[in-house]
């Protein structure tokens, strides 16, 4: 069923998501947005490598990165990330909640985390043709960054490691334990902070021992070193519980000078 991802998609804005899986359920893909600032953003994601049941969908998380690739005059919304929980609920719609990080006003709009309910229908079963940034994380090359290093969970209890991968497109990986699971993440986070106070952040994952896939979402308060972020675990679900989608719940972590994983 993860194959039925791939393709073009057009949500009720009028807004275009390309995707293509990978290896493992991994997701890659673009966003072309019509509202509030235009251009074309990056995708990374997570959907659940196995079959789903009988009657459920296939959970997905994606991250996006408001900083569009093809732009050169910047705004403030450059600043911001997304998260995508939901899941696909057949060969044509797509279900997700999307957890939208603003670390800046723009436009009107103050700082804050907006929640939205998007549906995506698909348009085509071939993609459009995009530039898949994971081609760009540069291993073994140290990017300075703030966010990079170990944090430990204050509520709940958990440790995450972070490492930024390429500063100009502002690729990040990790690597979380919690409850018992080691979880494997890549997407994105604002390395063009400058003196917002905030750096936004948006890393999927999947957590096999539930087989559910996991997104973090929020940003890095740079005043006092602390992570502030959501969790958000997409569930595969029948159509007539597809409230119970989205899980949401949210993390403290402050920078540790551990190395233990």
């Amino acid at each position: 069923m993860s194959q039925n991802l791939n393709g073009s998609w057009v949500n009720s804005y009028g807004s275009k998501m390309d995707l293509l899986v990978v290896e493992g359920g991994a997701i890659v893909g673009q966003y072309s947005s019509t509202t509030g600032s235009t251009g074309i953003y990056s995708v990374i994601g997570q959907c659940s490598p196995k079959t789903p049941q009988e009657g459920k969908g296939l959970a997905v998380v994606l991250s996006i990165y408001w900083h569009p690739i093809n732009a050169e005059t910047p705004d403030e919304s450059w600043h911001w990330v997304s998260t995508y929980c939901g899941q696909l609920l057949g060969a044509g719609e797509l279900s997700v909640t999307n957890s939208l990080v603003a670390t800046c006003d723009f436009n009107g709009f103050s700082s804050g985390d907006y929640i939205d309910k998007l549906a995506f229908q698909k348009v085509s079963n071939v993609s459009d043709t995009f530039v898949s940034l994971v081609h760009f994380e540069s291993e073994g090359v140290v990017f300075d960054n703030p966010i990079n290093g170990e944090w430990v969970g204050v509520n709940p209890e958990v440790q995450l490691s972070l490492t930024v991968t390429n500063n100009h497109y502002g690729l990040v990986q990790g690597v979380a334990k919690y409850q018992d699971t080691m979880i494997t993440l890549k997407g994105f986070t604002d390395t063009g902070v400058n003196d917002l106070g905030r750096q936004s952040i948006s890393v999927c994952g999947y957590m096999r021992g539930r087989n559910v896939p996991v997104s973090l979402s929020g940003w890095l308060d740079i005043s006092n070193n602390s992570l502030q972020l959501s969790r958000w675990i997409a569930n595969a679900t029948s159509p007539e519980n597809v409230y119970y989608q989205s899980d949401v719940e949210s993390w403290l972590l402050r920078k540790s000078n551990r190395k233990d994983y």
